[in-house]
Order: structure tokens, then C-alpha cells, then sequence
């Protein structure tokens, strides 16, 4: 076949719509991505989570969902008794009109709506369109910019759990690039746990591009690790308990390709409380500044979001 044969050939393949069945040819990457921290709606106001979709662009989100999902409120406990969190059926619909594509499940609430809970749960979350990752779904894995991308996601307790390495290599084997998120049950700090400084690295052994936190309401240091980003803490993105009062937040949004992160940036939020809306910071340079301090490197600050 001569040159221009083969390149007629080709311009043809390419041209050709996708095959019954199979997905169609794309070239891979980059796959757009945010990561926002916790998640908890009580039903009682919609459009919390308005604002995001324009602050990164219409990228495809991951946040932590914190609690179950469950079809009415389960009793708040006595006095001195473990406090429960739940969510009520609309926060899937929220959750996907912010461009949410994945949910993380697995945190120190799962359980709060007793035995099946977390199962309903993960059911509810597929039937409104967005993926459950944690526990027993495992890694979710999506299609983002022609990338398969796995997401995992796992509550960082006592200890480091059992086959957690074993879990992001599995998952990173099965995908083009591994985010890696983990949820993390301590005091609220600006600085890492032990065990949260011993999963990161384990991620990035792993082969993961993106790894971020969450769980303590608290911001952390950003940073790039090679080819990969770490996000220590991104706080809270919106909680309707009134059992927290922290209102600063971040969203990391971050581009893929085959070969590891590009473009990444912080943008720093004001958290939805108490039904309030989230929205950008009106003041970013304090959340800036902050980072700064914990030891985050920035290449360029433009009002509201700093490039990393």
C-alpha cells in the first residue's frame, strides 16, 4: 500500500463511527478531574453545590460522601452517645448536578444507618448515575477524556487496613491512571497522622497520580510528587450537621494524561454549612497563605485559584 493509501486508510478508521458494542477511538487524555472534601445534606436545601460547576470548569468531580444514605433521618442518639450522620435521597441528585462522577463511601460513618445501610448506599449512588467507591464496590473506574481512571477509597482508622497496597496496585493495573483517596478519622489538624503519611506513600508506590484526604475538616499542604499530586487535606465542600463549624475548604482540580499529572490547582472555597451555599473564598489569600505556611509551592496566584 502506498503513503497516501495508508493515510486515506487511516483518515477512514478514524472517520468511521464506533463500533456496535465497543467504545469509540479517542485519543487518551487529558482526563479533567476535582477533588472536593466532605459531604453531608440533610434535605433540607438544594443547590448547595450550585456554584462548583463554574469554578472548575465543568470537570468531572470526586468528593467523600459522609454518612449513609438513608430514606428518612435515623433518630440522633442520647446524650454522650456516638453521633450519626446521614444523608437524605436528594443528595445523589445534587451530588451529580455538580458533576460529581464518583462518590467515596468508605469513612467513620459509613455505618451510621445500621446493618445494609452502606449497601443502600451504594445502590442509591449507582441508580443517580454516580459511582460508589469503597468498602465492598471497591474502586470505581470511569471514563474521563478517553482515560480510564480508578478511584479508591479508604477511612484511615487505627491502622493502615488490611490489603491496602494489594487494593491500589490491583486498581491501578486496571485502569490508566489511580486516584487515590483516603478518609482520615482523627482530631482536627493541619498536619498529618502517622497513618495518613504511611498511605500516601503507599499510594504513590502504587503507581497513583493523584492521592488526596479528607475527614478532618482541616486544610493540608499540596504538592507534587513527580508526575503525581498529594492533597494532605482538603476539608470540608459542604455539611448540613450542625456538628462542625470549620468553613474553609479546597477544591483540587487536576488534568491526566497517560504518563502522569499536568496542570494542577488549589481553589480555595468557603464550605457549605448548615445549608448555606459552598462558593469561592471571598477572601483566597488567607486559604493561600495558609498552604504556603504548611510548606505548599505555587508557580502562579490568580485571583481565587494558584497553580501548582
Amino acid at each position: 500500500m502506498s503513503r497516501a493509501a495508508a493515510g486515506l486508510a487511516l483518515a477512514a478508521i478514524a472517520a468511521a463511527p464506533p463500533i456496535p458494542g465497543g467504545e469509540p477511538l479517542a485519543a487518551k487524555g487529558p482526563a479533567r478531574l476535582w477533588l472536593g472534601g466532605d459531604v453531608q445534606m440533610d434535605g433540607r436545601t438544594r443547590g448547595v453545590l450550585a456554584a462548583i460547576p463554574a469554578l472548575v470548569s465543568h470537570a468531572s468531580g470526586i468528593v467523600n460522601l459522609e454518612g449513609p444514605i438513608a430514606a428518612a433521618p435515623v433518630a440522633q442518639p442520647r446524650p454522650r452517645q456516638p453521633l450519626r450522620v446521614i444523608n437524605a435521597p436528594m443528595v445523589v441528585a445534587e451530588l451529580r448536578a455538580a458533576g460529581v462522577r464518583v462518590a467515596g463511601i468508605a469513612n467513620n460513618h459509613a455505618g451510621d444507618a445500621g446493618p445494609g445501610g452502606v449497601a443502600a448506599t451504594a445502590r442509591a449512588l449507582r441508580e443517580g448515575g454516580v459511582a460508589p467507591a469503597g468498602l465492598a464496590s471497591g474502586a470505581a473506574v470511569v471514563l474521563v477524556g478517553g482515560l480510564r481512571v480508578a478511584i479508591t477509597a479508604h477511612d484511615l482508622g487505627a491502622a493502615i487496613p488490611v490489603g491496602l497496597t494489594d487494593e491500589l496496585r490491583r486498581a491501578r493495573r486496571g485502569a490508566d491512571a489511580l486516584v487515590a483517596t483516603f478518609h482520615v478519622t482523627a482530631p482536627p489538624s493541619y498536619l498529618p497522622t502517622p497513618a495518613l503519611e504511611q498511605a500516601v506513600e503507599r499510594a504513590l508506590d502504587a503507581g497513583a497520580t493523584v492521592v488526596a484526604a479528607h475527614g478532618t475538616h482541616m486544610l493540608g499542604r499540596v504538592e507534587r510528587r513527580g508526575r503525581a499530586v498529594v492533597a494532605w487535606g482538603l476539608g470540608k465542600l459542604a455539611f448540613a450537621c450542625d456538628c462542625t463549624h470549620e468553613t474553609e475548604g479546597l477544591l483540587l482540580e487536576v488534568e491526566l494524561g497517560p504518563d502522569g499529572a499536568g496542570a494542577a490547582a488549589v481553589i480555595p472555597i468557603q464550605a457549605g454549612l448548615a445549608g448555606a451555599p459552598a462558593a469561592a473564598a471571598p477572601d483566597p489569600s488567607g486559604i493561600v497563605d495558609l498552604l504556603r505556611a504548611l510548606g505548599t509551592r505555587f508557580v502562579q496566584v490568580n485571583a481565587g485559584r494558584a497553580q501548582l
